[in-house]
């Protein structure tokens, strides 16, 4: 479609807002503790506007949308639902213990009672995973460009990037922070306008319950979907999706982030607690305006061109709608407001994982290799590489596959493969050691990775089996391993990392 010029102009307005606070904030930034964990003294009501901020984004709005079209609410299980789970369940059982553990990254977490061996198999688990989360983000805002602009979408989705890369690398965690605190309120606002315009302009709320299967507004499994029957299988389908991201992303990094954050651990948990319902209550809309564009089709509103393309790529629906229901100046603010989501899940998503490299990889290793410790600086300005090293490589993901929705689980599942038993067994089971966690990690890898890449697809068959199959064998074999081993390989006590003891103190020696 032709480019708009009120829809660039605000587009471009956003764009400069994000780098100016990214330059002001670069100004606040002191040292690693500023750039890696923002001081460690946030307020609730930041902590919970990067939370939500972080967790709504690319995959919620533009992929959540995309694949209601197709399947209605039993789609987006996995997201928002899957997801917003994660944040309730943080909330209650992890955050504050996050927290109180002081450390930097969620990777240097597992360092607080496996070791540092184990932090570092975490850390290089949680890299690559997370690299697939960062891409769907800059998948979005390659879209989103694409759509704007009219450009090529290599051109589009290079140009996204370089701005988050910009602000990230300029402020850390800190810029990341305050971004998103003012990419949320960009986001309410977009969401308040363009929900109840849409359902108007299809004519009205009865109208579009009229042209939607029915089946698409049920959650649980229903008749009419071939996704969910309500028989064994639709019920075994449901539950996997529901528990593979819900308890798969409790082990993100940038989940942690934020308890890292918050000035108490109370604040962190009560964001995530608050985040976490917000999500599932605002997660909805994306899934209406898609049955908004299923009544738009039916009823002849959408020209034969547009259709088509909705029907094409149906991740450009919410887009589509911009142009129709609003007046540009309005359709740019509201785009703008999509860029805010996506930039600010993208942002979080890359540094996520570059805190990592640089914190609990780069930094032993240079200290192996050079024999003192890593300087301040050093570690400030090593995390500024990495934070190019995972955008790029996210880049060269979205340039190669860009189905935002199926990015989305791939990563959210990986993670409940690879670290879920670990963390959870880690700060609930007494017993947990070492080699128990690290053999989970590798058995949940290598089982997952190696299912997809017989059956040639990232969607394997049975699917729930696929969602949950992989990682619960390493938790059976991280229970069996720990076992065998906590003669050799006594059991830690999970403590900070200043040597207070916050779990099992009669674990230490």
């Amino acid at each position: 479609m032709e480019t708009n010029f009120s829809e660039l102009f605000f587009v471009i307005l956003y764009f400069i807002g994000m780098i100016v606070v990214g330059v002001v904030i670069t100004k606040r930034v002191k040292g690693s503790e500023d750039y890696l964990a923002a001081g460690r003294n946030l307020p609730g009501w930041l902590v919970t506007a990067t939370l939500f901020a972080t967790w709504w984004g690319g995959g919620t709005v533009l992929g959540g949308s995309g694949a209601a079209f197709h399947d209605g609410f039993h789609g987006v299980i996995y997201d928002p639902y899957g997801a917003g789970l994660t944040l309730l369940l943080a909330g209650l059982f992890f955050m504050k213990i996050v927290h109180d553990a002081k450390v930097n990254t969620a990777a240097q977490f597992f360092s607080c009672r496996y070791g540092t061996w184990a932090a570092k198999w975490a850390g290089i688990m949680m890299v690559p995973t997370y690299c697939l989360w960062a891409a769907v983000q800059l998948v979005a805002i390659g879209k989103i460009f694409e759509f704007v602009l009219g450009w090529p979408y290599a051109v589009a989705i290079l140009i996204g990037a370089a701005i988050v890369i910009f602000y990230t690398v300029l402020g850390g965690m800190l810029a990341v922070a305050w971004t998103d605190f003012f990419q949320v309120i960009i986001l309410l606002v977009g969401l308040i306008v363009i929900f109840p315009l849409s359902v108007k302009f299809a004519g009205g709320w009865d109208a579009v319950v009229a042209a939607t299967p029915a089946h698409f507004f049920k959650i649980f499994p229903a008749e009419g979907s071939a996704m969910a029957t309500p028989d064994l299988g639709g019920w075994l389908w449901w539950l996997g999706a529901l528990l593979g991201v819900g308890l798969g992303t409790l082990a993100a990094p940038d989940l942690y982030q934020r308890a890292i954050i918050a000035k108490t651990g109370k604040t962190a948990a009560t964001a995530s607690l608050v985040s976490g319902a917000g999500y599932w209550i605002l997660g909805a809309i994306p899934v209406y305006l898609a049955f908004v564009a299923i009544t738009l089709i039916a009823n002849g509103t959408l020209s034969p061109e547009l259709s088509e393309l909705v029907t094409e790529d149906s991740e450009k629906l919410i887009l589509v709608l911009i142009r129709l229901v609003l007046h540009p100046a309005l359709a740019g603010i509201f785009i703008a407001s999509l860029l805010a989501a996506v930039m600010s899940s993208a942002d979080s998503a890359i540094f996520a994982p570059a805190a990592i490299l640089s914190n609990d990889l780069y930094k032993p290793l240079h200290k192996n290799i050079k024999g003192e410790a890593l300087s301040d600086k050093g570690l400030t300005n090593a995390t500024r590489i990495t934070v190019v090293i995972v955008a790029s490589t996210a880049l060269l993901i979205g340039f190669f596959y860009d189905n935002m929705y199926d990015l989305l689980i791939v990563a959210f599942q990986m993670l409940f493969h690879v670290l879920f038993f670990p963390l959870v067994l880690g700060v609930y089971w007494k017993k947990a050691n070492a080699p128990g966690a690290v053999s989970a990690m590798i058995t949940g890898f290598v089982l997952s990775v190696g299912w997809m890449f017989i059956e040639g697809s990232m969607f394997t068959e049975p699917e729930w089996l696929w969602a949950l199959g992989p990682g619960t064998v390493g938790g059976i074999v991280m229970v069996i391993v720990s076992l065998a081993t906590e003669k050799s390989h006594a059991p830690l006590p999970l403590t900070s990392t200043d040597g207070e003891i916050l779990k099992f103190a009669e674990l230490a020696k």
